[in-house]
């Protein structure tokens, strides 16, 4: 998630692309090579995440994110629309130092709705952060997160996404509508019919 300098939520926002890496590990890793010529960085940061999500009863998404020490786990909720292409996200999110205690707070009064376990290999190129993903149970994807600085449009950010989704090879048809997590309750209920 993008920070913000501001600390009204309504400030925080980007656009969004997520869409499927075709080509398995080989795919992955040739986008890595596009992410390290464009970036300039030879080396992503690596951050293993485990996402708890949680019904919300009045839209969005609410999720806790687990991270390694010495980063803090985050609460993080967020409302996108569900289509594929670049898309406006809007979210807020507050550091957690009890994520255990807030995850059974949660569990018992919204209901939790499963886990998602990934590893992250972020590059952060101008104001956008470039996500490349190794998602458990579902494959490689990658996300473009365009911060949007508060002058800017929405039409500004998805300029700037479509031009990272062509310089990454990313075709129509691999684009994502929903989450990762979406994804993973599809396929197990795939699996499981």
């Amino acid at each position: 998630m993008c920070e913000s300098t501001k600390t009204t939520p309504e400030d925080q926002r980007n656009v969004e692309i997520k869409a499927h890496i075709p080509g398995g590990a080989e795919g992955f890793s040739l986008r890595v090579d596009i992410a390290r010529r464009l970036t300039g960085s030879l080396n992503a940061e690596e951050i293993n995440q485990r996402d708890v999500f949680f019904e919300s009863p009045l839209g969005g998404r609410l999720k806790l994110r687990y991270l390694q020490a010495p980063a803090r786990s985050q609460l993080v909720y967020y409302d996108r629309p569900d289509v594929a292409g670049p898309k406006l996200s809007k979210f807020n999110k507050i550091e957690v130092d009890e994520p255990d205690v807030l995850e059974k707070i949660l569990s018992q009064s919204n209901g939790a709705l499963g886990v998602l376990a990934k590893k992250r290999h972020l590059f952060l190129y101008g104001q956008t952060r470039i996500h490349l993903d190794e998602v458990k149970d579902l494959g490689y994807f990658m996300e473009f997160e365009v911060c949007l600085k508060p002058e800017q449009t929405l039409d500004e950010g998805q300029v700037i996404a479509e031009e990272l989704r062509r310089e990454f090879g990313i075709e129509e048809k691999d684009l994502m509508t929903g989450s990762y997590f979406d994804e993973l309750v599809k396929r197990k209920k795939e699996i499981s019919s």
